[in-house]
This record gives C-alpha cells, sequence and structure tokens, in this order.
C-alpha cells in the first residue's frame, strides 16, 4: 500500500512538471502557449458534419485561394430593393437554380425537377468547375439563401465531393473583410474523362431513395415519421375556395425562415437542435421535407445535415402534390397526426 501510494504520488508530481514545462516547450518548437490555437485547417476526414457543410465568412476568405465560389441567384425574385452589396467575390463563377440546378418540367413533375448529374456536370463545367473542387456556394441576399441549398443539394446528389454554402450570404462576406470585385467569366473546363474535366474525382449519384424521395415515400413518412412543410402558414393552411391547396395530410407546418437569425447568420447549433425537435424531427425515425419546388425545403436538409439529421426532400413538391387529383390535401392551421407514429426525438 505504501510503495502504490508513493507511485501515485511520484505520477502526479511528473504530471505537475509537465504541465508547467509545456508552455515553455511549446514556445521554443513556435507553438501558441495555453489554450491559444492555431488557425482551423480544414483536413480530409476530420471534419464535422457542420464544417464539411458551412462555412462562415472569415474562414472562407482565409481559405480563398483554394476554394471556388460559386454565386447563385434565385430561380425568381425573392427580395425588391436595390443590390446590398457592388461586386461579387472575385474569380466567383455565377449559376442559376434555373437552368442550373433543375431540369425541365414534366408533366408530371414539379416545376423544379432534378436535373440529370451529366447535366449538373456540364453546367459547372461550362463554368470551370468540377466534381473534385472546393466549392462555396452563396447567395447575394441572405433571403436568397436556400438557393445555395438548392445548389448544395443537387451537387451532393450528383456527386461532387466538397461542397459547403457560405453562411449569412455575401453581405458576411463583406463584413468579414472580404473583398468585391466586377464579375468575369471563368474559362470553360472540359468535361471528358481525365483530369481537365476531372470526372473521376465525381462520387457517383445518390440514388438510394432517402435523399430524393418519391411520392409514396412521402406518404410513408407523413404518416409514420415526420413530414415538414417549409411554406408560409398561409400557403400550408390552404383556402375553402380552393380544394386543392394546403398540405399533404399528417405534415408538419415548418418555416424555413425561421432557421435565420435577425443577424443573416443561421441561427446557432443549440437553436436549430431545439427548433428540429420541436417539429419532432430529430430521431431514429425518417424525416422528409417539400415546399412549392424543392428549394426553400432545401434549406431544412441542409440544416438536418448540420445537425447530423438525415432529411429527404420531396424534390417535386406541392407544384407536382397539387397537380395529381388521386393524392389527399388536408387544410387547416393543425396538423393531426396518427396515434400510432412513434417520433423518438431525443
Amino acid at each position: 500500500m505504501l510503495h502504490r501510494r508513493g507511485r501515485q504520488r511520484h505520477r502526479r508530481r511528473a504530471g505537475r512538471g509537465v504541465q508547467e514545462a509545456l508552455p515553455h516547450l511549446q514556445r521554443a518548437q513556435g507553438e501558441p502557449p495555453g489554450d491559444v490555437r492555431p488557425a482551423r485547417v480544414r483536413t480530409a476526414g476530420m471534419t464535422t458534419p457542420r464544417d464539411a457543410c458551412l462555412v462562415d465568412a472569415r474562414t472562407a476568405y482565409a481559405e480563398g485561394s483554394r476554394s471556388v465560389f460559386v454565386e447563385v441567384a434565385p430561380w425568381r425574385v425573392m427580395a425588391r430593393g436595390p443590390d446590398p452589396v457592388t461586386g461579387s467575390i472575385p474569380g466567383a463563377r455565377r449559376t442559376r437554380v434555373t437552368p442550373d440546378f433543375a431540369g425541365p418540367p414534366t408533366a408530371t413533375s414539379g416545376h423544379l425537377p432534378l436535373p440529370g448529374p451529366a447535366a449538373v456536370r456540364d453546367a459547372l463545367a461550362a463554368r470551370g468547375v468540377g466534381p473534385a473542387d472546393d466549392i462555396v456556394l452563396y447567395t447575394r441576399r441572405i433571403e436568397e439563401l436556400s438557393s445555395a441549398t438548392r445548389a448544395w443539394f443537387v451537387l451532393t446528389w450528383a456527386g461532387f465531393r466538397s461542397v459547403r454554402v457560405l453562411d449569412g450570404a455575401l453581405p458576411a462576406w463583406v463584413r468579414a473583410g472580404g473583398p468585391t470585385a466586377p464579375f468575369r467569366q471563368a474559362q470553360a473546363r472540359s468535361t471528358a474523362s481525365g483530369p481537365a474535366g476531372d470526372l473521376v474525382g465525381a462520387a457517383a449519384p445518390d440514388d438510394s431513395g432517402r435523399r430524393v424521395l418519391s411520392v409514396t415515400r412521402v406518404l410513408d413518412i407523413a404518416r409514420y415519421g415526420t413530414l415538414l412543410d417549409s411554406r408560409p402558414a398561409g400557403a400550408y393552411n390552404g383556402s375553402p375556395d380552393d380544394p386543392r391547396t394546403g398540405h399533404v395530410p399528417h405534415a408538419v407546418h415548418a418555416h424555413s425562415a425561421e432557421l435565420i437569425a435577425p443577424d443573416g447568420l443561421l441561427r446557432p447549433p443549440a437553436e436549430l437542435r431545439k427548433w428540429f425537435l420541436s417539429h419532432r424531427a430529430i430521431g431514429a425515425h425518417e424525416v422528409g421535407a417539400y415546399c412549392g419546388g424543392g428549394v426553400s425545403s432545401s434549406l431544412l436538409v441542409f440544416v438536418g445535415a448540420l445537425l447530423g439529421q438525415q432529411v429527404g426532400l420531396f424534390v417535386d413538391s406541392w407544384s407536382a402534390w397539387t397537380r395529381d387529383a388521386s393524392l389527399p390535401v388536408e387544410q387547416g392551421a393543425a396538423a393531426t397526426r396518427s396515434a400510432a407514429v412513434d417520433t423518438d426525438c431525443a
């Protein structure tokens, strides 16, 4: 016993000696002492879900030389008034939700269906961007953030490996001291296999059915999981004068605009998690989302990814659902749910 206590005292003294000597060793090696840490370095395989999907403006500015910035314009006007920022991020490529991140509508699709993976790669290659590039997506206004998350969804689904969204959009970049410049079109990139087109860096498109939801899956999720409707309350409630307005039966109203804080950034992780929990959207059960055409609901899918929660996207959304008279519609402010639902929230 006495020998054991002696060894324990010796280890404690040795531990204190190492702690006291550590600052001197750090200074000798050029490292910051104490709790001071160097800037975060983004290393493959060592990122959190949040780091892999979202980047703050200061980090994006610091990493600028190794990132390809892609500006995403909405498919329709989202905000009135003058542009809050003059110019674009230097070297940025310009895209639009349609036609770059939406295919041509059909008789049975929504108005913004998924494009083919090859069409996505061609559209980005025409702007000098390949599947292996480190892509940072942004919009000119924070009100347009869901356009960037729609692009994120399409690109990651189509096999692009490193795609992040700039938190706070272009205004946050300017507040962080990032420069702007007049837009210049980048040189196109070959779409052939090999180093020029870099298609060898693309992953296979995700056709598992968990990310892109079918009508059958939407009906199942609404009844046995959690289906989120990201549209404003008026669209969710519907109009008594039009029986084909309202929402998918059992869908939960979850307006995506609530995820953005007054300062124009996404809400902090703890608040986002609390919001998801309040909408029964975290757990082992299946979660899906829809809106009018798969744009605003992509923000719910994106935030789910930040939290480590899989959220499937019904891309065709209400614009396809309401045209099919065989599909049920529910009206009213309160979501009704099956008593058999086990949301397994934690």
